[in-house]
This record gives structure tokens, C-alpha cells and sequence, in this order.
């Protein structure tokens, strides 16, 4: 067959038809040239597009397309965009609704301009390290699911189809691929318990985010629309504060998180013992912790010896205790080990 290139000095636009147009040949776009393609695409050839293309219906890829210049999407139904590898495109302008049936991976830059993006974990948008977007607002962005590698600092454009609801994460020491999605849904359809240091919980909406390091990590800032200024994550089934706004291994990251926005009651974990100093028998106080949170309870001796060693849920681990009666009077630690792997720790004197 005859190897055809189609080399482009100012504006190509594709006539008027309706049926597909299929290109088996090499299609090539020069720098600073425009093609519009104003009906759907099949490419079963070979692409390149180093100036602007205008894509305003469906577009399949069974082959080969190189992108170094700007897509445009900007016909007047729902596109839908395939194929059957990644797609690649360096600059996307989004000026309609598009929906991927094939994950799509951005080189340099997205431009929000109108319209909606509807993704899926098998088909989602994929930001490169150095990408970035912009514009993106209630009538543009993206529902379904977005990934971004690298560790520089990002805004996910989620929202629902209707409303902008993105959140943010910090720039990161370690390079790592994170996906988020964006629900309208009510949190407490996962799990209707929350933590006692939790005042009050977003009902509305909920994010997750997923690192697929198992060292990865998270800085979290999420716009507000509630005022609810804090964060809860999903922690065993219970809804409880994130401290520092982080996600990491200890919130099960590498699984995926579910978060929400929320305001807490400002209960400060601490532990205590009273009488103290005891004779032996001592009751052990726990507060600002869930009653159902597993703890570890821990008494040594100045030589870092076990005294005492406790494992439980915290309503049975309240309790009075009784140290053996051998022991000497002396300065004893108690020790509480949290499921975060953060310890209370409290001296204790033993007189005889």
C-alpha cells in the first residue's frame, strides 16, 4: 500500500460526512498547523501530532498516535475516546464531555475549559510527574478516577459531573504513583460508627486515595464547603480524626484510604494511674481513646525488665491491677501502645 504523509502548513478540515473516517496511512500534523476532524475517527495507521488537532466525535485507536502538539475535544455530544493500548497525549484542551474507554496518560498539561471527564479504575486519566492542569471548575473536570506519579505537589480535579470537589497533596520525598476518586455519597453507607473524639462528620461526600508504594505518603488539604475544617479517615470500620492531616502505612495507604472532612471534639489521649504512688494496687485510667480500639498495656522496671503485660480492647483494659508482691518499692513506667504504634507513657511509684 501506498505510504501516504500528510504534511500540514496552516489548516486541514475534514469534510462534512457521516460516515467514519478511517486513516490507515502516516497522518502527519506539522508545527502550527490545524486539522479538524468533525466525525468519528478510527486510526489504524500511524499519527503524529506536533501542532493542533480538533477531535469532535468518537475517537478509536487501533494503532499507533504521537502527541507532542495540543488534542482538542470540543464536539457537542458525550465523545468517546479508545484504544488499545494507552493513550498518550502531551496537551489536552477539554471543551466537552468525554468519556475514556482507554486509560489516558497527560505528558504536559490539561485545560479545563468546559465539560466533564468520566473515568473508571480501568480507564483513568493519568498525570505524568511534571503534568499539570488548569481551569478546572464546577462545569469542568474530572468524574471517576485520576492517577499522578511523582512527588511534586497536586491538586486531584474531582468532582461528580455537577460539582467541583478536588483535594490536594503536598509535595512528597519519595516518588510514588497515587489514585484518588471523588463519591457523593454518605460516609456513614460505609460505616455508620465514629470515633468518640469525633464532633461531627461530613454525611455527604467522601474521597480515597491509594498509594501504590508501601512507603507512600500523603500531606492532605481538602477546600471545605461545610465547615468542617479537620479530617476523619476510615480506621477498622470506625470513622476517626486523621492527626496532621497525613495518610500513610499506619492509615493503610497502600490498601486505599476513605476520608471525609469533620470536626473533632478535641479529646486529648492520655492515660493515668491512681493512687500513685500505690502500695500495689492501682486502677488504670484511659481517656480520649475508642472503646473498641486495641491496646497494648506494658509496666517495666527502671532495668527495662516486664513487670506487667496487657493486650485488649480498651473498655476491658480499664480495669484495676495489681502488681506481684515481691517487688521492691521502686519507680515503674506504664506504657500504652496505640494501633497508630504512638505510646502513652506514665510513671508510676511503688512504696512499700
Amino acid at each position: 500500500m501506498k505510504k501516504i504523509i500528510y504534511s500540514l502548513g496552516v489548516c486541514l478540515l475534514a469534510g462534512h460526512v457521516n460516515a467514519q473516517f478511517v486513516n490507515s496511512t502516516d497522518f502527519y500534523v506539522s508545527e502550527g498547523a490545524v486539522v479538524s476532524f468533525n466525525t468519528d475517527v478510527v486510526n489504524e495507521g500511524k499519527i503524529t501530532n506536533n501542532g493542533k488537532v480538533h477531535f469532535q466525535k468518537n475517537f478509536d485507536n487501533l494503532s499507533t498516535i504521537n502527541s507532542t502538539g495540543v488534542a482538542v475535544f470540543d464536539g457537542n455530544g458525550t465523545q468517546v475516546v479508545k484504544s488499545r493500548n494507552e493513550l498518550s497525549f502531551s496537551q489536552l484542551v477539554l471543551d466537552n464531555d468525554i468519556r475514556l474507554e482507554t486509560p489516558v496518560r497527560i505528558n504536559e498539561l490539561v485545560s479545563f475549559r468546559r465539560g466533564v471527564i468520566e473515568t473508571s479504575t480501568l480507564n483513568p486519566l493519568v498525570f505524568s510527574a511534571d503534568a499539570k492542569h488548569s481551569g478546572a471548575s464546577d462545569f469542568s473536570h474530572i468524574k471517576g478516577v485520576v492517577k499522578k506519579e511523582g512527588n511534586e505537589a497536586f491538586e486531584f480535579p474531582l468532582g461528580d459531573g455537577t460539582n467541583f470537589r478536588a483535594f490536594s497533596v503536598g509535595r512528597n520525598n519519595e516518588n510514588q504513583v497515587l489514585t484518588a476518586s471523588y463519591l457523593y455519597k454518605s460516609p456513614l453507607n460505609i460505616s455508620g460508627q465514629v470515633s468518640e473524639s469525633v464532633e461531627a462528620i461530613n454525611e455527604n461526600e467522601f474521597w480515597s486515595l491509594k498509594s501504590e508504594s508501601l512507603k507512600g505518603t500523603a500531606q492532605l488539604s481538602v477546600n471545605s464547603e461545610s465547615g468542617l475544617e479537620e479530617l476523619v479517615y476510615l480506621k477498622r470500620g470506625i470513622w476517626d480524626v486523621l492527626e496532621d492531616a497525613k495518610l500513610s502505612a499506619t492509615t493503610d495507604l497502600k490498601n486505599g484510604t476513605l476520608f471525609t472532612s469533620a470536626r473533632s471534639r478535641n479529646i486529648k489521649a492520655e492515660i493515668g494511674v491512681y493512687p500513685n504512688p500505690t502500695e500495689g494496687e492501682f486502677f488504670l485510667k484511659l481517656a480520649g481513646m475508642n472503646e473498641n480500639e486495641s491496646i497494648t498495656v506494658d509496666i517495666t522496671n527502671q532495668d527495662g525488665s516486664t513487670i506487667l503485660h496487657k493486650e485488649g480492647l480498651v473498655k476491658d483494659l480499664r480495669n484495676l491491677y495489681q502488681l506481684p508482691g515481691n517487688l521492691p518499692a521502686t519507680e515503674l513506667t506504664v506504657r500504652v501502645l496505640r494501633q497508630d504504634n504512638k505510646s502513652l507513657v506514665q510513671k508510676m511509684i511503688l512504696k512499700k
